[in-house]
């Protein structure tokens, strides 16, 4: 009878290798800022919704900073890290363009943009719209106003003339001509031809009330006179030539 006392043989090797050992460290650090540096970057260019891709790109940089800090740490990340703080940035440029581009596009739109200094006199020729019309204001006066339920008010009246350099036709209205009275816009009334064709000149006469204010300006633009790019003449010498209402 055989004795089985001894000690058994030894097991046989499995098939795959010994035990696998713990993973590499990873840098969820890094991941997380190149993420976040994509997503601003695809939102950076789209007006409005640009300022959520600040609101991504900041954290962007914070999170790819400590990502690449990590990476020197474990040996690995670095350049994903490297990545996600390169888009951040370039996110923030983008974004910080648009923005201002948008916010400048919707001031000219809406009128709530500061008039820009003057940067012609009475009597000066000047071009708007890189050369498309021609204006020069003649002459500018304020007087006080001549009706009872204006008291106070003074009507200011102002005359120019205008020539289309332009190839189709031109309406010279309230939007093409503004009136600046204490830093802000207003419409004008206008009296004459202001429609141009194609190289036509024509003098109009315009009038704007004012109200305790001193008229400081006329704004001109072929295509929206309260903008950034408009001409504006200084005519601030008109509220010293009041003259007596009508009877």
């Amino acid at each position: 009878m055989s004795d089985f006392s001894g000690p058994y043989p030894p097991a046989p090797p499995t098939p795959y290798g010994g035990p696998a050992g713990p993973p590499p460290p990873g840098n969820g650090l890094a991941v997380t800022g190149l993420v976040l540096g994509i997503s601003a970057l695809v939102l950076s260019p789209i007006p409005i919704v640009n300022l959520l891709g600040i609101m991504l790109a900041l954290p962007g940089l914070v999170f790819a900073g400590f990502g690449i800090r990590r990476g020197r740490t474990i040996g690995r990340g670095t350049a994903m890290a490297g990545w996600g703080a390169g888009l951040s940035c370039v996110a923030l440029v983008v974004s910080s363009v648009v923005g201002f581009l948008t916010f400048r596009y919707l001031g000219d739109l809406l009128d709530f943009v500061e008039p820009p200094d003057p940067s012609a006199e009475i009597g000066e020729e000047f071009d708007t719209d890189d050369g498309d019309l021609t204006v020069t204001v003649t002459s500018a006066e304020c007087a006080p106003s001549a009706s009872a339920s204006e008291s106070g008010s003074r009507s200011c009246t102002f005359v120019f003339t205008a020539r289309y350099n332009g190839s189709s036709t031109l309406y010279l209205d309230s939007i093409k001509v503004k009136a600046v009275i204490a830093g802000a816009w207003q419409d004008p009334s206008l009296d004459g031809e202001t429609t141009l064709g194609a190289g036509e000149s024509s003098t109009i006469t315009g009038t704007v009330t004012v109200y305790g204010e001193d008229l400081e300006g006329l704004a001109f633009d072929a295509d929206d006179a309260s903008s950034h790019s408009a001409v504006v003449v200084d005519v601030r010498s008109a509220n010293s030539r009041t003259a007596d209402p009508a009877p």
